[in-house]
C-alpha cells in the first residue's frame, strides 16, 4: 500500500504533461489524488486501497463528469489488490459503466494497475511507458 501523503508527492509523469493538482478540487466535490495536465487534456490518477467496487464506479463517474465539454483525458486507478479485488477484475467490472457513459463524456481510456507494479523502491512507472502498458489493465 502506498500511503496517501506519499502517493500525492510522487513524481507521476506522462510526456508533455505537467503536474496540476495533488488532492485539491478539480471541480466542486471532486478531489482526485493526482492530476497531470496539458492544455485541456487531463490524466487523473486515483490511489484506491478499498475493495469496494462502488468506490471504483464512483471514481469513474466523477472523472467522466469532469471530462466533458473541452476537457478530455484518461483515468488511472492504482489499487492495492486483495483476494476479491484484482486489477483485472476491477477493469472488467468498470467496462459496462464506461460503455454506458461513453457518449456523454470525453473520458477516453481507463486503466487499472496494482500498486506494486506502479511503484516500488522509490521508482514509479511513467504513464506513457511500455512497462505501464504491459502491467496495467485497460477497461
Amino acid at each position: 500500500m502506498i500511503p496517501d501523503k506519499l502517493f500525492k508527492s510522487l513524481r507521476h509523469s506522462f510526456k508533455g504533461f505537467q503536474n496540476h493538482l495533488n488532492g485539491q478540487n478539480l471541480e466542486s466535490g471532486y478531489k482526485p489524488d493526482f492530476v497531470l495536465k496539458r492544455n485541456d487534456e487531463y490524466i487523473i490518477i486515483e490511489s484506491e486501497n478499498s475493495s469496494s467496487r462502488k468506490m471504483f464506479v464512483g471514481g469513474l463517474m466523477k472523472a467522466a463528469h469532469f471530462l466533458r465539454n473541452q476537457n478530455i483525458g484518461i483515468l488511472v486507478f492504482v489499487i492495492v489488490p486483495k483476494e476479491n479485488t484484482t486489477a483485472s477484475a476491477i477493469a472488467k467490472h468498470l467496462k459496462v459503466y464506461l460503455e454506458w457513459i461513453k457518449n456523454n463524456t470525453n473520458l477516453r481510456d481507463v486503466f487499472v494497475i496494482d500498486d506494486s507494479h506502479y511503484y516500488s523502491s522509490e521508482k514509479i512507472l511513467s504513464l506513457d511507458g511500455k512497462d505501464f502498458r504491459k502491467c496495467a489493465f485497460k477497461v
